[in-house]
Order: C-alpha cells, then structure tokens, then sequence
C-alpha cells in the first residue's frame, strides 16, 4: 500500500445499530447504520472507508460469546490487544453516505450508509450478517480515513479499479474538482452493476466486463495497457486484487515513467 494516506485525527470505535438494508444492483447490497454517538464521526469524503465490527455467534473458552471490542479501542493496534475469545469479526468498508442527526428531517442520530460487495462465488460471515442480519443489530466502526490523497495541484488522474473498488471510486468522482481529466478503469463481473457514475466531463470512465474464465483484474490491467497513461498524469489510484493493483503499479513505474509518489495503491483482497 502506498504510504500516502489521511488519518483522521481521533478515531474511537463507535456503537451502530443496522437500520436498513436495500439491494442497488445485482451484486451491491446498501447497509445504513445509525447510533447516538454517530455524530462523532467526521466525513472526509472520497474513499474515506472504515472497520466494521461485528459480533459472532462463536463461543470462547468460558463459554462467553464473543462481542463487540471496548469501545476505547482507537486502533487495530489495540485490537489485536484484545483477547481473542472477545475479538468480534472485522470487515472494511467505503463510507458512501453520511447524514448528520437533523430531528425536523426525522434523524434522531446520525445515519451511514455503505455497499457491501455480495455475489453467489464468495460466502463468509461478514456477508451473512450484510445478508440476513435483522434490522436493529448491533455492530461498531472505527474510521480509518482516505487512501484518495493527490497533491493539491493534480489535473489529470487514473483510476483503475474492480467491483470491489466501485464505491470508493465512485465517492472520488462525486467530490472531484469540474476541472480534473483523466481515465477511470472499471472492472465488473456483472453488466448489471455498471453505473452511471457523477463526474468531471474531462474524466473517462471505460467498464470491462469479465467472464468465469477471466482472472480478476485481468481485463482492468489490459485496459490500461492498451490505452496508455492519459497525457500529463498527476495521479494514480489503483485497487482492488493485490495482483491487478502490484501489478499495474510495476506497469506505471516500470513501463510509462510514472513517478511512484504519485500512485496510490491497495490489495483489496488476493
């Protein structure tokens, strides 16, 4: 992972509660969450994403179920502190709405929304509680900040990215400046979920499409590579499979003289 990154300044793990659960697009489900102490959390925008804690139904030695961390715990460090009879279930994910508490809109607290990635070839606890978890259930976040940091200059941008990547991606173009250009690589497995994503009209977003038979990633990597680094690049955010983000990354720094200060980049998932 690049090292370049915006931290928010004093993250604590915050109690949620689910509230509501609503299916986008064939593999997208979109979870809200709300709490007293939501309005805790400050909205940095683009790919600012966060640690969801997750009771299981898993028993410790005591015969104690495991639940949700302290709610003092302000990093993973602190985590990993916690015996593992008592650590809940971790999954990260991209902050795609934040509603401040507003009584006369009818938020008594804070609401937050976020996609979860769920599709028939991947199954596992955190997608059985984004599934089938019951309205009410209680869960925490704790925020981890943006990858997203171009230098304050940047014109012109590549984003290249899978199914996984599409809601960070996405929050980077809603907040990008009308002026940014740029080419933006995204790589589903199914039509149904390309999108009509906001952006700058000088920003180009190309979908590809894969088939059973297409490495993850694979379609995004060849994209960029037929089409080349936009003129005059000034940044580049690539994630999703550790292969396609190393790997374009190698391409950029390697191939196209791309200087490494400039790309951002993360393994999702291998």
């Amino acid at each position: 992972m690049s090292a370049k990154r915006l931290k928010p300044e004093n993250a604590t793990t915050i109690p949620v509660t689910l509230t509501a659960r609503e299916k986008v697009s064939p593999s997208f489900l979109r979870l809200t969450v709300a709490g007293d102490r939501l309005d805790e959390y400050r909205p940095m925008g683009a790919d600012q994403w966060f640690r969801l804690f997750l009771p299981t139904d898993d028993t410790g030695r005591q015969g104690e179920l495991k639940t949700l961390p302290d709610m003092s715990i302000r990093s993973m460090a602190a985590y990993t502190l916690t015996p593992p009879s008592r650590r809940p279930l971790i999954r990260n994910y991209t902050t795609v709405g934040y509603r401040p508490a507003d009584p006369e809109e009818g938020r008594a607290t804070a609401e937050l929304d976020f996609d979860v990635y769920v599709d028939d070839s991947h199954s596992g606890p955190g997608l059985t509680w984004a599934r089938e978890a019951p309205i009410g259930s209680a869960a925490a976040l704790l925020d981890e900040g943006r990858l997203y940091a171009p230098p304050s200059s940047s014109t012109c941008e590549l984003l290249v990215g899978d199914e996984s990547a599409l809601p960070a991606i996405a929050g980077i173009l809603t907040q990008a400046p009308p002026t940014l250009r740029g080419l933006v690589v995204v790589e589903v497995g199914d039509r149904g979920d390309i999108r009509d994503l906001t952006r700058p009209h000088g920003v180009e977003v190309v979908w590809t499409v894969r088939d059973d038979d297409d490495e993850p990633g694979s379609l995004a990597i060849d994209e960029v590579r037929r089409r080349g680094v936009p003129d005059a690049l000034t940044y580049a955010y690539l994630a999703g499979p550790s292969s396609m983000a190393t790997g374009l990354r190698r391409h950029l720094v390697r191939d196209c003289d791309v200087a490494k200060d400039i790309v951002s980049f993360t393994g999702y998932w291998r």
